[in-house]
C-alpha cells in the first residue's frame, strides 16, 4: 500500500473478509504443532554444577590465590567453560562413557539402510549410485565416525557459566533422563580428571627441568671448588709465608696429612682388592693388615692341602669342599668388613681435608695477604658461595616440585551432581502451542494482507490507484438486478440514485480532463485520428478480463452523456462476443463487423445505428459474432475512417472493447483514445493482471490521452473465465 495514512477501518475490514483464510491458517499451523509434539521424542535435560575455586589449590601454598584480581577470575572461569566445551574434552568423555557404541550419540544407519532393513535386502546409497552409473563413496573412516560422534554429543551438551558467578553448570540432552545424568557428571568427572592430570604433568615436566639445571649448578659448583682448592694448593707456601699466621701452617700440615693418609687408604684399598679378585686372600690379608683374614687365609690354605690329599670323590672331598666354600664366604665377609672399615677412615679423612681446606680458607681470607692474592682469592671463595646458594636453592625446589606432583587437586569441584529428571524438558508443549497460535495468527494476517494487495482482487479506489496510477474518481457500488433488467437501466429508470450519481461524477472527471487538454497542441497530440476544433473524443472503456461489468460501464456512461445534451455514439468493438444489442433489446442486421468486412461505401450506407430505446444515445452495434481473427479490421484503414466520420458528427464516442489481457484488439482500439475507462471488478482481478493490462495501455496510448480507473461492485454469476472461456479460448471457435 502506498498511502500516507493507515485508515484502522480499512485493515479491520481487511481481517474481516479474510477471516476464513487466518482461521484456516492457523488452525493449519496449529495441527502442525500438535503434530510435532505427538511425533517427536522426549528430551531430557539433567545439570552438573561446578564451582571454581577462586583461591587456588595450591596446597603447600593456602594463600597464594587469594590475592588475584576479579578481572583474572573472570577470565579464569571463561577459560575454564571453554576447555569444557573444547574436543579433547568430548573424545575423552566418549572415551570413559563408550559412546561411541551408544545407540544415540555413536554411528547410526541412514535412512536408506533402515529401509533396505525392513525390506531384507541390501540397499544404500552405493547401490543407488551404482544403479545410475556413478562411483560408489568410499566407506567411512574410524576418524569420521568418531568426528560424528564428538559433533553429535557437543549439540547435546551445554555449558555455561551461571551469570557473574564462579559456577559453571554442564547440562546434557538425552533421550533417556539416566543417561543424560550419567553423561553430565562423566563430563564433570573427565574434567577434573584431566585438569588434575595437567596440573601434574606440567609439575614433573617443571622439576625434570629443574634437574637438568641442577647437574649444571651441580658441576658449576664443583668446579668452582675445584678452583678455589686448586689456587690454595698451589699458592700454598707462597700464602703462608704472605700471612706470617703459624695457625696456616698448622692447618697447611693438617691438610697434607690428611690428603697423604687418604692417597694411602686408596692404595690400600686398591692393592687389597686387586688381590681378592686374583685369589690371593694371603697377601689381601697382608695388605690390610688385618689378622682376622690372615688366619682365615691360613685356614683356607690347609683345607686345600687336605682336599689334594685325599681320594678324589669321596665323602671325604665332599665334606671339606663344603668347609673349604663356607670359609671363602667368611673370607669375602670379612675382606668387606675390613676394607669398609678403611673407607670409613677414608671418608673420615676427606672430612678432615675438607675441614682442614675450609678453616685455611677462612683464616686466609682474614689474614694479611697482598691485595692482589686477597682479591683473587675472595673471588674465587664468593663465585663457590653462589654457586653453591644456586644449587642449594635449585635442590630445594626440585624437591618441592617432586612434593606438589603428589599432592595435586583440580582447581574446580562439583557442587552439585545431575540427577535423572523427572520430565521431560523438550517439547514444551505449552509453549509450542502458544508459539504455534502466534505464529499462526501472523501468518494469517500476512497470507490476509497479502491476498488483499498482491494476489487478491482489488478492494479499494486507493488500492487501485496505486495500481494503475491513474485518477479512480469513483466506486461503482452493487445494483439489486430484480428491479432493474441490467444496472446499466439505473442510469436512466433512477436517475437520483446512488449508481446514476456515480456515472455523473465519472463524466466530470472525464470532461475536466478533457478541458484541461484544450490546447492546439493537445489536440494535435491527442490521437492518431484526423480532428478538426470541432471534433469530438473518443473514450474507451476496457478492462483486463472478461465479466468485470466493461460492458455495463460501457453504456451506463454512453447514457449518462447523452441524457446531459451530448451527441453520443456508443460503438460495440467487441467483435468476438458482442452483447450491447441484447443487453439493449434492438436488433441490427448490419453492424460494424460488416462494414470492416466489406469495408466499402455500400457497407457504410447498408451501416445501420440504432437508437437507444431508454435515452438519446445511439448505438452501434458488432453485429454478428466474427469467426475470424479481427485485430486487422481494428487495425484496419476503414475502421478509422470510420471513426473519423464518428467524431466529425458526435461530440463523445464511446468505445466498448474486447478485455485487454485474452485478445489484442483493445490495444490497436488505444490509439485512437482520448481518454480509458479501465474497468476492474472489486475482489476478483488480481493486482498483476490489472497492473499488466494496464501497461499495455500505456505503450499504446497517445500522449495526452487521459487514463481513469473504475471499481465495479457488480455481482457476477459463474465463474471467472466463463464470459471468455479461459482467455480467449472462447474465441474464434463458433458454438456447436
Amino acid at each position: 500500500m502506498d498511502t500516507a495514512e493507515i485508515d484502522l477501518k480499512d485493515i479491520i475490514a481487511i481481517l474481516k473478509r479474510q477471516r476464513r483464510l487466518i482461521v484456516l491458517t492457523v488452525l493449519i499451523v496449529l495441527g502442525l504443532g500438535f503434530a510435532y509434539i505427538l511425533t517427536a521424542k522426549p528430551i531430557y535435560d539433567s545439570t552438573t554444577l561446578l564451582l571454581v575455586d577462586s583461591r587456588g589449590s595450591n596446597i603447600l601454598e593456602t594463600g597464594a590465590g587469594e590475592q588475584q584480581q576479579s578481572a583474572v577470575l573472570n577470565s579464569r572461569v571463561d577459560s575454564e567453560v571453554e576447555i569444557l566445551r573444547s574436543d579433547a574434552t568430548a573424545l575423552a568423555v566418549i572415551q570413559a562413557a563408550n559412546l561411541i557404541r551408544d545407540p544415540e550419540f555413536g554411528p547410526q544407519l541412514g535412512m536408506l539402510e533402515k529401509i533396505g532393513i525392513a525390506l531384507g535386502t541390501d540397499l544404500d546409497g552405493n547401490s543407488l549410485r551404482r544403479l545410475v552409473g556413478l562411483a560408489p563413496k568410499d566407506a567411512p573412516t574410524e576418524t569420521a565416525l568418531l568426528n560424528a560422534t564428538i559433533q553429535k554429543l557437543q549439540s547435546a551438551v551445554d555449558v555455561r557459566r551461571r551469570g557473574l558467578t564462579y559456577l559453571i553448570a554442564i547440562s546434557v540432552s538425552s533421550e533417556d533422563p539416566q543417561r543424560a545424568a550419567e553423561i553430565a557428571n562423566t563430563y564433570a568427572k573427565i574434567y577434573l580428571q584431566r585438569q588434575v592430570a595437567t596440573k601434574t604433568s606440567s609439575t614433573l615436566d617443571a622439576r625434570d627441568v629443574l634437574r637438568r639445571q641442577i647437574e649444571t649448578a651441580q658441576a658449576e659448583l664443583a668446579s668452582s671448588e675445584q678452583a678455589v682448592n686448586t689456587f690454595i694448593e698451589v699458592n700454598l707456601a707462597r700464602l703462608e709465608k704472605e700471612s706470617g699466621d703459624p695457625a696456616i701452617a698448622e692447618l697447611r700440615r693438617s691438610l697434607q696429612e690428611a690428603q697423604a693418609q687418604k692417597q694411602q687408604s686408596n692404595t690400600l684399598i686398591a692393592s687389597a682388592e686387586g688381590a681378592i679378585r686374583s685369589g690371593d686372600w694371603e697377601a689381601a690379608a697382608a695388605t690390610l693388615e688385618d689378622t682376622a683374614l690372615a688366619e682365615l687365609a691360613r685356614q683356607r690354605k690347609q683345607l686345600e692341602q687336605r682336599i689334594n690329599a685325599a681320594t678324589a670323590g669321596s665323602a671325604e672331598v665332599l665334606d671339606l669342599r663344603s668347609e673349604l666354600a663356607k670359609l671363602e664366604e667368611d673370607l669375602t665377609s670379612q675382606s668387606v668388613a675390613t676394607i669398609g672399615a678403611v673407607r670409613q677412615e677414608m671418608s673420615a679423612l676427606t672430612t678432615r681435608e675438607s675441614e682442614a681446606r675450609d678453616q685455611l680458607r677462612s683464616s686466609l681470607l682474614q689474614s694479611d695477604l697482598s691485595a692482589e692474592m686477597l682479591t683473587e682469592l675472595f673471588n674465587l671463595q664468593q663465585s663457590a658461595t653462589i654457586a653453591r646458594n644456586q644449587y642449594q636453592t635449585l635442590l630445594a625446589r626440585e624437591q618441592d616440585l617432586g612434593t606438589m606432583a603428589n599432592l595435586q587437586i583440580a582447581d574446580a569441584r562439583v557442587v552439585s551432581e545431575a540427577l535423572p529428571p523427572n520430565s521431560a524438558a523438550a517439547p514444551k508443549k505449552r509453549l509450542i502451542i502458544s508459539l504455534s497460535m502466534v505464529m499462526g495468527l501472523g501468518l494469517g494476517v500476512a497470507l490476509a494482507f497479502l491476498k488483499e494487495y498482491y494476489i487478491g482482487g482489488v478492494i479499494s479506489a486507493s488500492q487501485l490507484q496505486n495500481v494503475l496510477q491513474a485518477k479512480v474518481p469513483v466506486t461503482v457500488g452493487e445494483v439489486d438486478l430484480a428491479e432493474f433488467a441490467s444496472p446499466a437501466d439505473a442510469v436512466v429508470s433512477a436517475p437520483l440514485s446512488v449508481y446514476a450519481e456515480t456515472f455523473r461524477k465519472l463524466r466530470a472527471a472525464i470532461d475536466m480532463s478533457f478541458d484541461s487538454s484544450k490546447t492546439a497542441e493537445g489536440q494535435a497530440r491527442g490521437s492518431a485520428l484526423k480532428r478538426s476544433a470541432n471534433s469530438g473524443r473518443v473514450i474507451l472503456v476496457c478492462s483486463a478480463l472478461q465479466a468485470e461489468g466493461k460492458t455495463t460501464t460501457a453504456i451506463a456512461l454512453a447514457r449518462t452523456y447523452a441524457m446531459s445534451g451530448a451527441r453520443t455514439l456508443l460503438i460495440e468493438a467487441d467483435l468476438r462476443k458482442p452483447a450491447i444489442a441484447g443487453r439493449l433489446g434492438i436488433e441490427s442486421k448490419v453492424g460494424l463487423l460488416d462494414y470492416l468486412v466489406s469495408a466499402g461505401a455500400d457497407a457504410i450506407r447498408q451501416m445501420e445505428a440504432a437508437a437507444d430505446p431508454y435515452s438519446p444515445l445511439v448505438v452501434l452495434t458488432a453485429g454478428e459474432r466474427s469467426s475470424a481473427p479481427t485485430d486487422q479490421m481494428i487495425n484496419s484503414v476503414a475502421f478509422r475512417n470510420l471513426l473519423e466520420i464518428a467524431i466529425q458528427n458526435f461530440d463523445m464516442v464511446i468505445l466498448d472493447s474486447p478485455p485487454l489481457l485474452p485478445v489484442v484488439d483493445t490495444r490497436y482500439l488505444a490509439r485512437y483514445a482520448d481518454a480509458v475507462v479501465q474497468v476492474v471488478r472489486y475482489g476478483s482481478t488480481t493486482q498483476g493482471e490489472v497492473r499488466e493490462a494496464a501497461n499495455q495501455l500505456q505503450e499504446m496510448l497517445p500522449a495526452g490521452a487521459q487514463m481513469f480507473g473504475v471499481l465495479s461492485h457488480e455481482e457476477r454469476a459463474g465463474r471467472r473465465y466463463g464470459y471468455y472461456g479461459r482467455y480467449g479460448g472462447y474465441y474464434g471457435q463458433d458454438e456447436s
